[in-house]
Formats: structure tokens, sequence, C-alpha cells
């Protein structure tokens, strides 16, 4: 066995702190088998990482219990991320064709462990491409496991919490529209459209301890075709109509919305919100379509060009 000059602190922080393996050890000493490293790491009685610790490069670090982000992390989960145990972590995961959904996750938990991507075909043919997008997390974060069927009572009476839940869950299935309204007007417009019928109902009575008013209807029966196919649930709307409404809801949920594609048009509406009766197509058509290039198929379609 080739003797090599590194300590025992050395080899122990390569190893456990620097999460190199060893083989690429035993390649910045210029050995070419690995097990000269193994066997120094027995004699220094150096632990093996488990499997699980081995699988990932990047330290995994706990949640240390700040309300406000888990009440934003709790708003994901009840969104469009999804949640399931992975041996000793808690996988955070979605696919998208949206490199903004992408960011939104890594925003949200890339200080806490290594953020993975890659590119799958869905197994419906009718689908094109996606990206699929995951995180292995720390534990701590078991809080996640569970869907949420309605925001938690310590979220609603608490506006800080509320409105960082509300952000999340917006990142996830909200939808900003700037639209023209009696040929002069800007008709300013956000919905909330799903299936999750409690929380909408949470959120449409605290918009209404807020001062705004929002509108709730069922959209389509359960059952219902349309498209591709039919609806498994009830699926319902929650909307906001009125300007100031609109522009007020812009101004709590901006400073903590983590989705680009949303903030840039957050942002567009509020700089035209006093633009009462020059409609700014072009402007908004334009920011439309840079959003668009940022989808998949788009993108596949301009390195075709």
């Amino acid at each position: 066995m080739k003797k090599i000059p590194i300590s025992k602190e050395e080899l122990t922080d390569l190893y456990w702190n620097k999460h190199l393996k060893p083989k690429e050890i035993a390649k910045m000493f210029g050995i070419k088998n690995e097990r000269t490293i193994r066997k120094k790491m027995e004699k220094y009685g150096i632990k093996r990482k488990t499997v699980s610790e081995a699988l990932t490069r990047k330290l995994k670090k706990p949640f240390l219990g700040n309300l406000t982000e888990k009440a934003y992390l709790l708003g994901l989960r009840a969104g469009d991320f999804h949640a399931k145990k992975v041996r000793k972590c808690i996988r955070i995961q979605t696919s998208t064709t949206h490199l903004a959904q992408i960011d939104l996750l890594r925003n949200s938990f890339k200080e806490y462990s290594q953020i993975c991507t890659y590119r799958f075909r869905p197994k419906e043919k009718e689908r094109k491409d996606e990206w699929f997008i995951y995180v292995d997390l720390h534990h701590s974060f078991d809080f996640l496991l569970e869907k949420p069927m309605n925001i938690p009572k310590w979220i609603i009476e608490d506006n800080a919490s509320f409105l960082n839940f509300l952000a999340a869950y917006v990142d996830c299935e909200g939808n900003w529209h700037l639209s023209k309204s009696h040929d002069k007007h800007l008709r300013f417009t956000f919905r909330l459209r799903t299936s999750d019928k409690e929380i909408l109902e949470n959120i449409k009575s605290k918009f209404e301890y807020f001062g705004l008013k929002p509108i709730f209807y069922i959209e389509r029966k359960k059952g219902e075709f349309l498209g591709y196919g039919a609806y498994t649930n009830d699926f319902y709307a929650l909307i906001l109509n009125k300007k100031s409404d609109v522009v007020r809801l812009i101004e709590y949920l901006l400073p903590l919305s983590r989705h680009s594609e949303k903030v840039r048009k957050m942002e567009f509406m509020l700089e035209n919100r006093k633009n009462s009766f020059k409609w700014p197509i072009d402007k908004w058509n334009n920011l439309r379509k840079e959003i668009k290039k940022e989808i998949l198929g788009s993108q596949e379609k301009r390195s075709q060009n």
C-alpha cells in the first residue's frame, strides 16, 4: 500500500465535510486504487457513510422553525409541489415546462440542500417533454409530507404567516391578468382556480377581513368533460376584478413572491396602475412573449430556427 501524507483530520474533512468520494480523494494524491484510501480510513477509524448519506454530495440543513418560512413552504406544498419520504430524507418534487417553476423550487430550498433537475418524457403520449426537479431535505421537513386540505389556524390568525402561505400558493396556482375594458380603461384581474375548496374558502374569508371583495364560485363539476378528459373533482374559482383590490394584493405579495414570471407580471401591473386610458398592449404582449420563450417547447423551436 502506497503511503500518503494525509492526517486523520484532513481525511475526515475531505470525506465528511467536503463530501469527496474515496475515489476522488485517491485521485487528489495520484493514487489509482481507491482501496488505499478506504484502508487509510479504516486505520484511522473514520466512519463510512450510509447509503442515504452517500447519495447526496451536499449537507442537508435542518429546518430551524421560522414560522413565516414554514407558512410559505406549506403554501408550496398545498400548490404544485409533492412530497414523499425517501430513506431518511423528505423529497420535494414537481414537473414543469417553465423555467420559472424550476427557479421557484431552487429559490425556496437551495439553502437547505442540493437541487436536482433532469428532462423526461411523460407517459401520456399527447404531453411533450418536461423538466423534473426535486430536492432531498433533512428529516426535520417532515411537516411537508401531508398536503394541507385547508390553511392551518396558526397561519390564518397571523397576517404575516398568512401572506407568506398565500404568496407561495399564488406562485403555484395564481394568475395575474391585464386586459382592455370598455375601449378606454384597463381591467386588472387576479384568479385562483383549483379543486382546493377549503383553502379557497379560507382565502376568501381572509380577503374579506382585509377589506377586499372576492368572487367565489364552482367553475366545473366533477365528471364534466373538457378536452383531454373529465374532471376528477369539483373545480372552483376565486377572483378579484376590482382594480384597487388587485393592486393592493400585489403590494402585499410582490415582496414575498419567488416565481419570476408572476413577479414580472405584478411589477408591470403596478407600473401601469395609474395608466387608466392608455392600453399598453405592445408592452404587455412583449412581456408575455418573453415569458413564453422560457417554456421548454418554445426553447426548442428557437434552437431549430
